[in-house]
């Protein structure tokens, strides 16, 4: 396998090393910090000198912290799809609450509020995301282009698997290089050299300032293992094992290692959300649901009071669909047709469908047609955020069309998603597009955090693309 010469350019163009991540995570939380800091100067106006070193020390140290956090997560994807921006913004309202804190008690509580502190309340938090989303979008180019080295790795296995590694993209473009490598003829399962040749290989690791031992092979050669292991006990050196059937195929993710047992288990495949994951967006789908169906209570009466009236039937409908693991539940919605199919045998929207009523057409452009499903949310049937449940029907047709489909229901289905608020929402009736909106909602699944819970439902309710291809 060979690299592309533009690749192979960007490499050779590297010039930015750094000893790890960490680093790389705490000079980015500095600078942020230090922007905080300086942006609290602009209290010194009104204020006196020992409030606004106080202000400003607490500013830069709280907000450099949760920079530092925010920054770690960031760079082993380089992800700009996530909502960075918003978890700066998120960021400044402890910050500031904690140097309003010392801004009251450096001042014996007897603090003059004024126009001061509501410019640098709200002048702050801006400054600072425009700052965040330049620095990560920069370092998202440079990784891309390989020019940061935050990484460095020693290879030791067959030739052919090394070759394959060296040539994958992936581990320069998450600032990563190998710098050495030692070949074994038959991979782990060939006689393995002496110890004192494998301590002289982690010897020259580390010599290198390589963090990372990489072992290409698979569980079978135990024992090889674990005489590859030892000679590099004596070295502050990470081991660690890449399977071979990974570097030939890609089918199969290593996730994370789980205690079980006298020995631990390697986790192939992970639940989207933890304990403290499902905690956290159980909490906000019954706080954010009870509220929006609280608020939106008068706008609910009122349209399924004109649905009523303007054509025959009830203002409500129920439809099956399958759901959470495969569960199916029946989704409650406005009906905004004619018809009123149960979901195992029904045809899908179309521009200008002649079953759509004008009310319907109207609550359709305008997703008022789901609302109801805040009902589903607080059952536990539904998220406010995941992906959008299709009819029983189309679910099976859609399972059939595209092999990655039916991984939507390891979580549970939204009343909108990241498919959606990307413009991915209505006709499914190629293959780019089921494949299109499938590939949303996995990265969704994947990627799940309450913050891009949060970013999605403002996007939903704020962004255009929301609305492409309703009908």
């Amino acid at each position: 396998m060979t690299l592309p010469v533009a690749q192979s350019e960007a490499r050779r163009r590297r010039r930015i090393q750094l000893p790890s991540r960490v680093t790389l995570a705490n000079g980015i939380a500095l600078v942020e910090g230090l922007a905080a800091t300086i942006l609290s100067l602009i209290l010194a106006v009104v204020h006196p000198p020992w409030l606004v070193i106080g202000v400003a020390v607490t500013t830069g140290l709280v907000y450099g912290a949760l920079s530092s956090q925010a920054a770690q997560k960031f760079l082993p994807l380089a992800d700009l799809r996530q909502p960075f921006a918003l978890h700066a913004a998120f960021s400044w309202i402890p910050t500031a609450a904690l140097a309003l804190l010392v801004a009251l008690a450096t001042s014996r509580w007897s603090l003059s509020w004024g126009r001061t502190f509501g410019a640098w309340l709200v002048v702050s938090p801006i400054v600072l995301v425009a700052l965040r989303v330049t620095i990560y979008r920069q370092l998202a180019k440079m990784l891309a282009r390989g020019q940061l080295q935050v990484e460095r790795f020693g290879l030791i296995g067959d030739a052919d698997s090394i070759a394959r590694l060296r040539a994958d993209p992936h581990i320069w473009q998450q600032g990563g290089q190998i710098v050495t490598s030692l070949t074994l003829p038959e991979g782990l399962s060939s006689p393995l050299p002496g110890p004192d040749i494998i301590a002289d290989f982690a010897r020259s690791c580390v010599e290198k300032n390589c963090q990372h031992v990489l072992l290409i092979g698979d569980l079978e050669s135990i024992e090889a293992l674990s005489n590859l292991v030892a000679p590099c006990r004596p070295y502050a050196l990470n081991v660690l094992l890449y399977p071979r059937s990974v570097v030939q195929n890609g089918k199969i993710s290593l996730v994370d290692t789980v205690p079980l047992g006298s020995v631990n288990s390697l986790r192939l495949l992970s639940t989207p959300l933890n304990d403290t994951g499902r905690f956290l967006k159980r909490s906000f789908d019954v706080g954010a649901g009870a509220l929006a169906l609280l608020l939106l209570s008068p706008l609910l009466v009122a349209v399924a009071l004109t649905i009523r009236l303007t054509s025959p039937g009830p203002a409500l409908f129920r439809q099956e669909r399958r759901g959470f693991n495969g569960r199916n539940f029946y989704i409650l919605k406005f009906r905004s047709m004619r018809v009123m199919e149960n979901g195992r045998n029904m045809r899908q929207a179309q521009v200008n469908d002649p079953r759509i009523t004008p009310i319907g057409r109207f609550i359709r452009r305008t997703s008022i047609d789901e609302l109801p499903q805040l009902i589903n949310v607080l059952r536990g049937e539904m998220s406010l955020v995941g992906p959008r449940p299709h009819a029983i029907s189309h679910d099976d047709e859609l399972s059939g069309k595209f092999e990655l489909y039916a991984q939507r229901q390891r979580i549970k289905p939204g009343i909108t998603g990241w498919a959606q608020v990307n413009g991915h929402r209505g006709d499914t009736s190629t293959q780019d597009k089921i494949e299109a909106r499938t590939l949303h909602d996995l990265y969704y699944a994947e990627n799940w955090s309450i913050l891009l819970d949060f970013w999605i439902v403002l996007l939903t309710i704020f962004s255009p693309r929301t609305r492409q291809n309703a009908h």
